[in-house]
C-alpha cells in the first residue's frame, strides 16, 4: 500500500482545493472519496442539482407568465425526465471540471475512491479504485 504525506477525506469544494494545494507544495497527496464522481455532496447531489432544478422551474414559471411581457407562448409543457437529465448534465460537466483540475496537476496527487469505506463504515461493500 502506498504511503502519503497528506490524505484528504472528501472531494468537495474544501477537499479538492486542499489536496491540490498540498500536492503543489510537494506533499504526496491522496483524496479519499466514497462517491464515483468528484465534487462532494454539494456538487453531485445537493446544491448544484437543486439549483438546476429550481432554474428549470423558474424558466417554466416565466414562460407561463410571458403574456405579462407581451409574449404569447402556447401549449407550454414540462418533461420531468428531461429536466432531471439537464440537471445531471450540469453535474457531470462540473464534476469533470474538478477531475480536470486534479488531472492537470503535475504533482503527486491520487484519487482513492472508497478506500476508507471499509474502515469508516464496515457495513458498506466498498472497492478501491485509483484514478490519475
Amino acid at each position: 500500500m502506498d504511503k502519503y504525506d497528506v490524505v484528504v477525506i472528501g472531494s468537495g469544494p474544501g477537499g479538492y482545493i486542499a489536496a491540490i494545494r498540498a500536492a503543489q507544495l510537494g506533499f504526496k497527496t491522496a483524496i479519499v472519496e466514497k462517491e464515483k464522481k468528484l465534487g462532494g455532496i454539494c456538487l453531485n447531489w445537493g446544491c448544484i442539482p437543486t439549483k438546476s432544478l429550481l432554474r428549470a422551474s423558474e424558466v417554466y414559471r416565466l414562460i407561463k407568465k410571458s403574456e405579462e411581457f407581451g409574449i404569447t407562448v402556447k401549449d407550454v409543457k414540462f418533461d420531468i425526465k428531461s429536466i432531471i437529465k439537464y440537471s445531471r448534465n450540469v453535474v457531470d460537466k462540473l464534476s469533470s471540471g474538478v477531475e480536470y483540475l486534479i488531472a492537470y496537476q503535475q504533482h503527486s496527487l491520487n484519487i482513492l475512491l472508497s478506500i476508507l469505506c471499509q474502515i469508516l463504515r464496515p457495513s458498506l461493500l466498498c472497492q478501491t479504485l485509483l484514478i490519475f
